[in-house]
């Protein structure tokens, strides 16, 4: 469905499907969407490296008639402004309920195809190896992180593994001073910025312990204290600090320990299937008697 969305939505439709030289295009567009686009398409094209024709064959790829209708589609979406930050730019507070969920969808499935696109699989199956090895798993986030740890012990807890999360920075500092090599350690933060995270895990590794990261910022603090990073969507432009972590972000970080959750189940050599049995079958007793 193309009539009607916006220029960042089409984009995230299309983007699968585009070129090399078109995804350069697409790129900047999505960085520079709420900017009144005022280039020609030869200056646009010399600024990005491209040809003409791509900037030509990538309009069209979107539906519009031409570079004129385009730029046309761009100015009006950011003449509309940004009246809240850290959620998808395609997003306006004239949209209907209708079309917040056709954009949300859109945001949210092009961001976790991203994250899959770019994971390093033998880091996500040296974690899944360290979670079955740890006779202890913790893990580190701050805010909004914090909630996705907890989702991670949740799975862990009931699959038979010892999970433990820790919420507040003085607590990260003081749990990672004692751990040893018997520990897997998971530091999440969408930016990768989070200070007592990216000490923890520092000291962790120190330590002897498996360390693992999730953040957007392969060259953060966070990323660079772990042992391996796990990286997820990135969003161009720098997030407005404690405003509230991208959606995209913490859909990306979920999508991540499902994934590592669903190696965990697979792996285990029919142990985590027992345990699984054996906690639904007591919480059963308790809840059900």
């Amino acid at each position: 469905m193309i009539d009607g969305m916006g220029i960042v939505a089409r984009i995230q439709q299309r983007y699968p499907d585009l070129r090399k030289s078109e995804k350069t295009v697409a790129d900047y567009l999505c960085a520079h969407s709420d900017s009144r686009l005022e280039m020609s398409i030869t200056e646009l094209a010399n600024t990005l490296g491209v040809s003409e024709a791509t900037v030509s064959r990538f309009t069209r790829a979107l539906g519009y008639r031409g570079y004129s209708e385009m730029k046309l589609a761009l100015a009006s979406e950011s003449s509309a402004g940004r009246q809240f930050v850290n959620i998808p730019t395609t997003m306006h507070e004239t949209d209907s309920l209708i079309e917040i969920s056709q954009k949300l969808y859109g945001a949210l499935s092009s961001s976790i195809g991203e994250s899959q696109k770019h994971l390093d699989f033998e880091a996500v199956q040296s974690a899944v190896t360290q979670v079955l090895k740890a006779e202890h798993v913790l893990f580190l986030g701050v805010g909004g992180a914090a909630s996705v740890c907890e989702e991670a012990a949740h799975l862990l807890l009931k699959s038979g593994i010892q999970t433990t999360v820790h919420r507040d920075g003085y607590t990260q500092l003081v749990a990672t001073t004692t751990v040893d090599e018997t520990f897997t350690v998971f530091g999440i933060s969408h930016t990768g910025t989070t200070d007592t995270v990216a000490r923890s895990l520092a000291l962790a590794r120190e330590r002897g312990s498996k360390t693992f990261a999730i953040t957007s910022d392969r060259d953060s603090a966070v990323a660079t204290a772990a042992e391996h990073a796990l990286i997820t969507w990135h969003h161009g432009p720098p997030q407005v600090p404690l405003y509230g972590d991208f959606l995209e972000g913490r859909i990306c970080q979920m999508y991540i320990i499902y994934l590592i959750y669903l190696g965990v189940l697979f792996q285990s050599g029919g142990s985590a299937k027992q345990c699984l049995n054996d906690t639904a079958e007591n919480l059963k007793q308790h809840f059900m008697r």
